[in-house]
């Protein structure tokens, strides 16, 4: 059962590294102005380019990340509070969070599909012909991803409670001392 533990803590601890969101660094910014559009214009084949393979690299990076996350919940998680259950220990905390981490999984599935969708969008968009639409998708594209960074860190937090969990019951198994 110890070793179990520390096999969940060290697999949170590496999963949170490894799926920590990298934050979004955009300007906010209603209309587009001439000088925009212009930019816009000037740098459309670059732009689309650019967008294309954000596009491919988050979709492959969404991919893993899910892959962890279902692999934390139902490999790790679950079956963790289902041993804590079976040996009659108090797993109340554990599950709660599980649940919350659940539902932050359903919701960030949400956001990538809604994300997905507004990078379609924007790189269907035409930047040669329609810059201020073409504006307008960046924004939207850049709106759902700032919904989707804010599910990573979510779940994040959740993952950073579950093991701030785990190792109370740690301790409790092991009297405090590190064995």
């Amino acid at each position: 059962m110890r070793k179990f533990v520390l096999y969940l803590a060290s697999f949170l601890i590496a999963g949170g590294l490894l799926i920590s969101p990298q934050p979004v660094l955009a300007q906010s910014i209603e209309m587009p102005n001439s000088e925009i559009t212009s930019i816009i214009r000037k740098n459309c084949s670059s732009l689309k380019v650019t967008i294309k393979q954000i596009h491919t690299n988050d979709a492959l990076a969404r991919v893993s990340i899910g892959q962890k996350y279902n692999a934390v919940s139902t490999k790790l998680m679950a079956r963790f509070n289902s041993r804590l259950s079976l040996n009659k220990m108090d797993s109340s905390g554990l599950v709660r969070i599980t649940s919350d981490f659940e539902t932050q999984r359903l919701k960030f599935n949400s956001d990538y599909n809604k994300y997905d969708t507004a990078m379609t969008n924007l790189d269907k968009a035409s930047c040669k012909t329609d810059q201020a639409k073409f504006y307008e998708k960046i924004i939207e594209a850049r709106d759902a991803r700032n919904y989707l960074s804010d599910s990573v860190k979510s779940m994040n937090g959740l993952l950073a409670q579950y093991k701030s969990e785990v190792r109370l019951i740690k301790d409790s198994l092991s009297g405090g001392g590190n064995e």
